[in-house]
């Protein structure tokens, strides 16, 4: 439950030193101008924002260099790629202000854009006082049920599934799992795996709909309060069947890694007799997912919840199984390990046959 000042600017130094050093000289390297420093996109930054108070934002994404401008309320960020336009015009038309719209400066050579700033900070950031705060925690998985839900009001095309999406390969995807025998190294998972592999046709009955890949808490903003006030990086979203992005709620909002062991928040919630933090927050996010579906799906309830949990799950699998771990989990490598390891506390969780 959250960092220390000094572990998370050396985590961002790391992430930025890497962004102009490793990948930045990768994406420019047959372009015409070849010179992109930090110190030059600040400088262009001052002048597309007319301003010289340009600051670092404290959470810099590792395909990005973002900064902020608190005097003219802007934020300018030089970018790998370009955005997909119709997606983050898509996040915009569903969501509003929590999402705001971005514009396009040009290539320099790398794609800038500027937005407005969204207030509050990034869940990570927060603090956490020695007592667990229950009500404000829960204020947050509420409001992250109704900003699940509501793309559920503007379903896609399922046409607009891409080839490579979470939900056309979710067979392919499983399958390779299936036959992955260092899986057996969790054989909990390679259970779940055999029987989502039975339930995966599940996904037709579910709408198709906006998904934010990495719902993670560095992407979710919140404030004092607990309320969220918006999500970033939809450049990291797609069409999908509803439900994938839920795995960020159960990892970065039920429990926590602690020590290199994930587990979930167990322990008594003051002010509810008899029940966990975790099970309080997971109902009282499920209830609130439900309570603001679309009206069609709300009818529909008792008939989808088990599609919901297959979508839930892929997208689960999606986000832990990485780097090759599709194929081959070795455990003697870090993010291996501590990817499986997120994936022994959270799948046998999320996953109800």
């Amino acid at each position: 439950m959250g960092v220390t000042t000094e572990e998370w600017q050396q985590q961002e130094r790391e992430i930025i030193d890497e962004f102009f050093k490793v990948k930045v000289p990768e994406v420019i390297k047959d372009s015409a101008d070849t010179t992109c420093t930090e110190d030059s996109c600040i400088e262009l930054g001052k002048q597309v924002i007319q301003a010289d108070d340009l600051e670092l934002v404290h959470n810099q994404g590792c395909n990005s260099f973002t900064l902020v401008c608190h005097r003219k309320s802007k934020i300018i960020q030089f970018r790998l790629r370009p955005f997909d336009t119709t997606i983050t015009d898509l996040a915009h038309k569903i969501y509003g202000t929590k999402v705001p719209r971005t514009t396009f400066h040009g290539a320099f050579p790398l794609p800038l854009y500027s937005s407005g700033i969204i207030p509050g900070k990034v869940h990570v950031l927060q603090p956490f006082p020695e007592e667990f705060p229950i009500e404000r925690q829960k204020k947050t998985v509420i409001d992250l049920g109704q900003f699940v839900a509501k793309a559920t009001h503007f379903p896609q095309p399922k046409a607009s599934y891409r080839v490579d999406s979470w939900t056309m390969k979710s067979k392919e995807t499983l399958d390779r799992l299936y036959r992955n025998s260092s899986l057996q190294a969790a054989p909990e998972i390679a259970e779940i795996v055999a029987r989502l592999r039975e339930k995966v046709h599940l996904l037709d009955l579910l709408p198709a709909v906006l998904t934010h890949h990495d719902f993670s808490e560095v992407n979710i903003l919140v404030n004092d309060t607990g309320d969220v006030t918006g999500v970033i990086d939809f450049d990291v979203a797609g069409i999908e069947a509803f439900g994938m992005c839920i795995w960020g709620v159960y990892e970065c909002f039920l429990g926590s890694m602690n020590d290199g062991k994930w587990s979930f928040y167990d322990q008594a919630a003051v002010g509810y007799p008899g029940q966990t933090i975790h099970g309080v927050l997971e109902t009282a996010f499920w209830d609130s997912l439900w309570s603001n579906v679309s009206q069609e799906l709300k009818g529909k309830r008792e008939e989808l919840e088990a599609a919901v949990r297959v979508a839930l799950s892929i997208g689960s699998i999606n986000r832990y199984f990485i780097r090759g771990m599709m194929d081959k989990i070795d455990e003697s490598i870090n993010v291996h390990r501590l990817s499986l390891e997120y994936a022994r506390g959270i799948l046998p969780a999320v996953w109800k046959d």
